[in-house]
Order: structure tokens, then sequence, then C-alpha cells
């Protein structure tokens, strides 16, 4: 439980948390919905597009089409989410009913729940984690140092439970003949290489991308060189890309792939991210003259998956051969250079 009151979740296979102790909705709305100008986008639009790749819990689209209706609650909203587990989708059904509207959880939750079976992949979720407590338990308290509340799987089963139960509940006491919200949600339960190759063939634009994978040293496969100019086809001429990513890689990568760069506000102590656009002229805040010299160092030369089939270790590997052999200038070097 995050200091917002918002519930995350440990992926075992990555071995890491969803979100940090500051709290799901407070990242959502600090890290993507605010600083991608969505809101503002939507009172003077009828519709909006949002590609949100990695989906998680969901609190990315969740909070921006919560805020997106305060200021136009006609708009048409259109998602496309991509999310490679099921257990993190199952779960995104589920989380959230103490923030947001009871119709927009349900709208989630029906959408949801005839993709995946949401009580089966709790229960196994459940399971996995009681069986692999004695290892998980200490990586899980080091991500909560200063913040935050750990479940003990002694406890977890009731608990989900009831949140589960509780959000059915809910679901048979309201309405939904009646919702005012005019939102089509379409999920790709798999490989984001994959889902996004095909969404070309639907003859849509996006104009927003939340983009929240793994962080790139875990993930790499999904912060290419690769993946940015499928992204950058799929984004109308004035949409953004943001990310909470500042990564010298990153930010080089969604570079060479056609993209302009500005940073988004840091929140609380964490460092700024980062926000894409194809038109320079919208750009609000851009990166200072050091942080692109940053990204002309030995840590700006981008991951790259050319095949789009490599593993996280085989890019990773050829990235170091890359720099290894670049005559590129290090990054300590660079900052000394710009310090003195």
């Amino acid at each position: 439980m995050t200091d917002d009151g918002t519930l995350s979740l440990f992926n075992i296979d990555v071995g890491d948390v969803y979100h940090s102790v500051i709290g799901a909705h407070t990242e959502a709305l600090g890290k993507y919905v605010n600083p991608s100008g969505i809101k503002e986008f939507a009172a003077s639009n009828s519709s909006v597009k949002i590609l949100d790749v990695c989906y998680g819990l969901g609190y990315n689209s969740k909070v921006a089409v919560s805020e997106i209706l305060k200021f136009n609650p006609d708009i048409d909203i259109k998602i496309v989410a991509v999310e490679i587990d099921p257990v993190v989708l199952a779960f995104s059904a589920i989380v959230g009913n103490e923030i947001f509207d009871e119709k927009l959880n349900s709208r989630f939750f029906d959408e949801i729940s005839g993709q995946v079976d949401i009580q089966q992949i709790v229960d196994e979720y459940i399971e996995k984690i009681t069986e692999n407590a004695p290892k998980i338990m200490p990586i899980i308290q080091n991500k909560l140092v200063g913040g935050g509340t750990f479940i003990h799987p002694d406890n977890l089963r009731s608990f989900l439970h009831n949140i589960y139960y509780r959000t059915i509940s809910t679901r048979k006491s309201i309405d939904m003949k009646f919702s005012p919200i005019r939102l089509d949600i379409n999920y790709y339960i798999e490989d984001a290489r994959l889902a996004l190759r095909k969404l070309p063939n639907s003859n849509q634009k996006f104009d927003f991308v939340f983009f929240d994978p793994f962080t790139p040293a875990k993930v790499p496969i999904l912060w290419t060189v690769e993946i940015f100019k499928m992204l950058y086809q799929l984004l109308n001429e004035n949409g953004n890309i943001t990310t909470y990513s500042n990564a010298a890689p990153v930010r080089a990568g969604l570079v060479e792939a056609g993209f302009y760069l500005g940073q988004t506000t840091p929140l609380g102590k964490k460092s700024s991210g980062t926000i894409a656009y194809k038109n320079p002229a919208i750009v609000k805040t851009p990166l200072s003259d050091k942080e692109y010299g940053l990204l002309e160092t030995k840590a700006g030369i981008p991951y790259r998956d050319p095949t789009l089939i490599s593993t996280n270790e085989e890019i990773l590997s050829k990235r170091a051969e890359e720099q290894n052999a670049s005559d590129r200038i290090s990054t300590s070097s660079y900052l000394t250079q710009v310090e003195n």
C-alpha cells in the first residue's frame, strides 16, 4: 500500500514493484496526465485517442479519463492499452475503487473481465506470492524504505478477496445503462513489440502515448530505437509521448527516432521525466544543452533491437559492445568538462 492510499503489486519475474512509495495515483497524475497536456486538449476537442503502453494496474489511463471528464464530460475517449501480463491486468480491474467514480471503475472491469478470469488469477497470484515470500519479502521491504506499507502474505488472501468482492458488489448496485461516459477501451495482452506492429493496420493515430515499462536496465526490449520509431508512426503530428525515464539511452533513442524532447517537472525528490514531440514548435520545456550533450557520450548509445525478437540480455550485451567500440567521450569526462 503506497503513501497516497493506492495499491501496487510486486512482479516476481522482474523483481520490482509497479510504483514507488509516493503512490500510483500521484505518479499517474504528476508524471503522465499533467505534463502531457491532455486536460487542456480535452477542453477544446470532441475526441481524444490514448495509447497506453505497459498498462500495468491501469492508473495512468484511469486518472486520465477521470481528469478529462472534469474538463469535457461529453468527449469521446478512445484507449488502446498494451499489457503483456494478464496477472497485473486482472488486478487493474479491482484496484482504484476508493479513488475513481464507480461507473468508471465498472467500465474498465467489464472490459477486462471479458478477456481474463479475474478471480482465478487473483487466487493464483496469492499462492505464488505466499510460496515465494521468503525470497521476495526483503526485496519489497527495501523498496518501502521511506514510506508505504507491506501487506504480509499471511494477510494477503483476505485483503485481496475483500477488494474483489467489494468490486463485484459495487457493480451490481449501479445502473450502467445511464452512464454518461463515452469511453472505448481495447486491450492487447501481448508483447508490445507485437502489438505495436498490429496497430498501423487499424489506420488510427493517437494524440497521447503513456509509456510506462519497467526500467530500461531491466527490460531494454521496450526502450529501443525500433520501438520509438513505431510510436513515431502511430502519433498524431501534434501528439506527444510521456515517460518517467530520463535515461540517456532512452532520450538518445527517441531523438534517433525523430522526436524533439522536453522534460517533465520532477515529482517530489525524483528526477524529471521525458516528453517527446513530433512537432518542435510545441516543446514547452526543452532539454538543456548539458542534457543534450549527455546524449552524445557513451551513456547516450541507445538500445537496439532491429529484429524485434531479441532478449533483454542480448540487447544489453550488444549495447555494451557498441559502447566499448565507440570513440565517444565518457559521461564522467563530459561532466568534468562542462562543470569546469
